[in-house]
This record gives structure tokens, C-alpha cells and sequence, in this order.
């Protein structure tokens, strides 16, 4: 309002500053305009009457234009996004063959860049197989296969394979008041494989789940301080070990976004329980709830958006098993509290909300103003209100029509600024 309030300020002291003879000027114009406009009215109407003739004219006329139309082409943004969204760099539905990629292989490991080879099979089906390699020396090699949708493409199944190795992976303790001075990193190393399937029960509704097979190695971290220097076992579950889990999952979504990659109404309720079992072992065994909800809100035929979410993890343990420190919920990366810097926080349970004003300068740009606000705790009755940690800041989307292809967030804390590149919607 502030903005709308100074133009018409401008607007009104131009006004004022126009000599009298431009005002003259205009008012004759307006009057020979309107002189003329009558004349013309007043011609059509006294030949309203040869209709014939005019009939005869006009179809010339448009005969005539109709050999000069050019066929409709899209612009080279337009092609540009098109190229893009059938690469493979983003999603969408994607050619088969080689692809470049590039986007993220862990939040804190830098830029990564990639390449991978997808195979379009049946109706519906696909392999992809794909590597990447970050500027922080994370690695990343992964395989799916996804089958042809069946029952009138309503299920869906894909079976995964990924293996990553991340050396420098942030730690700064446990808990909600953990100190930005006790940086560490630590090795993750995890292997995961197994099937999953989706059904879609009605348009905007799905079910499903899956089984997989997890291995987790940790080490020493490659980076500044290794975690083991600092914490220890006590303090820190899982410290100096390595895991081995058996994990089933299910889940519901309801989805009424325009696409997953970018959307500017629509929404997303999403649950999803997870049981790990440790193999050989019930020291590390737990159950982790997600609950997810965004909302977008257009304004404007969209050329604003409000956008709101809210994120929880909540982890149940049994008897004396623990909750792996490498395992637990953390925030403090580009989707969580882009202020902070990467796994700032980590506790056995999180909760967070965000909120962007999103506008539109451009068909393939977004600019957004920001707040993230969320916590860390210990047990599921402290995540409350108390101590929350907040941030914000001000952002550029560069997207296509179904794609986010690159957000550019630069967020600010009471613990400094930070300056994020991602590929995903927050």
C-alpha cells in the first residue's frame, strides 16, 4: 500500500506541473476525437441499409487477413522452459537417454552436478540409473525402476536402489539450545534399497507405502572439528556406530497442487509413519510420525501467492532403545529455517511453520518475502510455542510452468545471514 500510496502521490503533483496550453491541447484532441467518432456512427448508420454490398466487403477483408496470418510460435523462453522440463534436470516427464543433472545430493553438501541414462518403457514405465558429485566431495549413485501403471492407472510400483557418501556432514549437538560454537561433522554413509507402491484412490487422494533395507556407516568427519573430539556416546546415541535397519512404511496424501515441482494454488496434507527395526538388535530400534501441510493462496489472477507450511517429525521409542543422532529430525537448511545453517538443530522431535508472499515481475520469475519460525525438542509435549527459533529473508524463484529450476533464498537469523540455492519449493 505503501508503494501504491507514493505513485499516486506522483501521479497527482504531475498533474498539477502540466502547462495550461498542453490542458487545452488535450481537451481539443478529446473533442475532435469525439467529433469524429460521431461522424463515423452516423456514416455506418445511413448505409446500414446495403447490406449485400457490405456482406460482399467484409468477406474480401477477411480473406485477405487469413493469408497474412502467421502460424502461432512460442517464444525462446517458452521453448527454453520446454528443453528444460524434458531434460531431466527437473521434473516432469522426461525423454529417454542421456541427461545432464544438477541440484542438491544432501542439504550443506554444496552444489552438485551429475548425469544419468532413463529408459521409457510400456505406457508408463521407466529406468533411470544416475550419478553426481558435489563441491563439498558428496557422491551420490542411485537406481529406480518404475513399472507401467496398471488397474486403469490407478497403482503405481518402483523399486530403488541409493548409495551416498557424505564426509562432512554438520553436528553441532542435541537439543534446542545447542551452540553454534561446537561445530563438528561427522561421515553418513547410508545404502538403501526396496519397493514402494502408490495408489491412487481418487483424484487428489493416495495411499501406499513401502519396505526397504537401510544401512547407515558414520565416521570421522572430513571438515574443521570431527564430532568425536567433542561428544561423546553418552551425550550423543549412536556416536561411533554403525546401523542396520529394516524399515516399513505407509502413508495418505491429499494433493491439489497444479505439480509437485511448482504450483501456484492447490495444496498438500500429507502423513507418513515409519518403523525401524535394527537388525540383531533393539538398541536403536524407533517409529518417526511425518506430518506435512502447504497452502497456496492466489491473489489477483496470481500474480500474488501466499504460501503456508507446516512440518512435524515425532519419534517413539520402546523399552531402552534410543534414537540415533544421525536418524533424528533437524532443522537449519534451504527447507526448514533457511536462516541457520545446515542441521543446525537436531532433538527427536521437530516442528515448523513457514510463510512466503510470492509476486510475479515476469512469466518465468518469482520474488518472495519470507519467515520461518520452529524447534527442536526432547519429548513430544514440549513442542510448543516456547523458544522458538526464527528467521527470514527475501528470495528469486526462476521456474517454468510445472518446474522449479532454481530459488535463490538469502535469509537472516540472529545468528548471521546465509545464502541458499535450491531446487525445491522451499
Amino acid at each position: 500500500m505503501a508503494g501504491q500510496y507514493t505513485s499516486l502521490q506522483a501521479i497527482l503533483r504531475f498533474s498539477r506541473e502540466i502547462p495550461k496550453d498542453m490542458l487545452r491541447i488535450i481537451g481539443r484532441c478529446f473533442v475532435a476525437g469525439l467529433s469524429f467518432s460521431l461522424v463515423v456512427s452516423m456514416s455506418a448508420f445511413a448505409q446500414q441499409g446495403d447490406d449485400t454490398s457490405r456482406a460482399i466487403e467484409q468477406t474480401r477483408l477477411q480473406s485477405e487477413k487469413a493469408q497474412q496470418l502467421k502460424p502461432v510460435t512460442e517464444n525462446k523462453a517458452e521453448k527454453l522452459a520446454e528443453k528444460v522440463e524434458t531434460s531431466g534436470l527437473v521434473g516432469g516427464v522426461a525423454r529417454s537417454g542421456l541427461y545432464p543433472w544438477f541440484g542438491s545430493i544432501l542439504g550443506g553438501g554444496g552444489v552438485s552436478v551429475g548425469g544419468g541414462y532413463r529408459l521409457r518403457f510400456g505406457d508408463s514405465g521407466v529406468f533411470n540409473v544416475m550419478g553426481a558429485w558435489s563441491f563439498q566431495n558428496y557422491k551420490m549413485l542411485q537406481s529406480g525402476l518404475e513399472f507401467p501403471e496398471f488397474a486403469d492407472r490407478r497403482v503405481k510400483v518402483n523399486l530403488g536402489v541409493k548409495w551416498l557418501d557424505a564426509p562432512k556432514v554438520s553436528f553441532y549437538g542435541i537439543g534446542n539450545k545447542s551452540s553454534k560454537d561446537d561445530k563438528t561433522s561427522y561421515l553418513y554413509r547410508p545404502t538403501r534399497v526396496g519397493p514402494n507402491v502408490t495408489v491412487k484412490v481418487a483424484k487428489w487422494f493416495s495411499v501406499g507405502g513401502g519396505a526397504e533395507y537401510l544401512n547407515v556407516q558414520t565416521g570421522s568427519g572430513d571438515e574443521g572439528t570431527s564430532i568425536e573430539q567433542i561428544f561423546t556416546p553418552p551425550t550423543t546415541p549412536g556416536l561411533g556406530q554403525d546401523v542396520s535397519y529394516g524399515v516399513t512404511r505407509a502413508f495418505a496424501a491429499i494433493d491439489w497442487r497444479q505439480s509437485p515441482f511448482y504450483t501456484r494454488r492447490g495444496g498438500l496434507y500429507r502423513a507418513e509413519f515409519s518403523n525401524y527395526r535394527q537388525g540383531g538388535s533393539d538398541d536403536f530400534n524407533f517409529r518417526q510420525l511425518d506430518l506435512e501441510l502447504q497452502q497456496y493462496v492466489p491473489l489477483l489472477r496470481e500474480n500474488w501467492v501466499l504460501v503456508f507450511r507446516g512440518l512435524s517429525s515425532m519419534t517413539m521409542t520402546s523399552g531402552n532403545s534410543q534414537v540415533p543422532y544421525f536418524m533424528m529430525p533437524y532443522l537449519g537448511s534451504g527447507e526448514t529455517l533457511r536462516g541457520f545453517q545446515n542441521r543446525r538443530f537436531r532433538d527427536r522431535n521437530m516442528l515448523l511453520f513457514q510463510g512466503e508472499y510470492r509476486w510475479t515481475p515476469s512469466h518465468f520469475i518469482d520474488m518472495a518475502l519470507f519467515v520461518d519460525t520452529g524447534k527442536v525438542a526432547a519429548t513430544r509435549g514440549d513442542l510448543n510455542f516456547d523458544s522458538m527459533r526464527t528467521d527470514g529473508g527475501i528470495g528469486i524463484r526462476f521456474h517454468g510452468p510445472k518446474f522449479m529450476a532454481l530459488r535463490i533464498d538469502l535469509a537472516k537469523s540472529n545468528e548471521g545471514y546465509n545464502l541458499i540455492f535450491s531446487t525445491g519449493l522451499f
